[in-house]
């Protein structure tokens, strides 16, 4: 007798949880959609600008710089004991944002572990920066634009802003990390979740320098769809 009155609890719970993940679905589709109207709409890409690269992959995206110009030497602007290697014969800085825990246990798609990546977009998590000396030619799949040199200054602004700093002011590195020689992680201000992602980072990097982009870009690719496409010379 007991059984049916157990039986019909479980269904009303296992149809309460399928229409509030419905709900919960239904809510991010709709915030993405929302999310993908645009802002800057005035922008046009400046001549004899800054060139910046937005590099995206079905993942990740990252945002990368010239290693020196006269608004900017980020040469300067790490210690050579924060890299294994020598950067000086490099051109570009790749910065990208993300978790943590998926950035520092996931190198290669080989690393790949499901319980990471569900982690990092269910739970809001620590967050860190990837710092890489590297050039364009490196990354097959990427975007590139020309801002002012005032709106290079703003994303400059944003990415040092980006930066955990100690006592000291210094940038605060993870120690013991890294995938190359020319590469280091360091701590990063905010929290990664489903709709703060590295995508939104590169996102807000492009909207605070004033380039066109989404309102929101928690997606892969989506802070480039606005930006037309430019082909790297190899």
């Amino acid at each position: 007798m007991t059984e049916q009155p157990i039986r019909r609890k479980l269904i009303r719970w296992v149809k309460r949880g399928l229409t509030w993940l419905l709900f919960l679905c239904l809510s991010y589709g709709v915030t993405l959609l929302v999310g993908l109207v645009p802002v800057n709409n005035d922008f046009t890409p400046a001549e004899n600008g800054v060139k910046i690269y937005i590099v995206s992959n079905a993942v990740h995206a990252d945002i990368i710089v010239p290693k020196k110009n006269d608004i900017m030497d980020w040469s300067e602007s790490f210690s050579g004991n924060n890299f294994l290697g020598d950067t000086s014969q490099e051109t570009h800085v790749a910065f990208g944002w993300g978790d943590r825990g998926f950035f520092l246990e996931t190198e290669t798609w080989d690393d790949f572990r499901l319980a990471t990546a569900a982690n990092a977009l269910l739970l809001p998590s620590k967050s860190c920066l990837h710092v890489s000396f590297t050039r364009p030619a490196n990354f097959f799949d990427s975007t590139s634009v020309s801002i002012s040199r005032d709106q290079y200054k703003q994303l400059v602004e944003f990415i040092n802003g980006s930066f955990k700093i100690d006592g000291d002011n210094d940038r605060i590195q993870i120690e013991g990390y890294a995938f190359s020689r020319t590469d280091a992680f360091f701590d990063a201000h905010g929290r990664y979740h489903i709709l703060n992602t590295c995508n939104s980072w590169a996102g807000r990097a492009l909207k605070m320098s004033g380039v066109r982009t989404p309102w929101l870009s928690p997606m892969p690719k989506s802070p480039m769809i606005y930006i037309e496409s430019e082909k790297i010379a190899r």
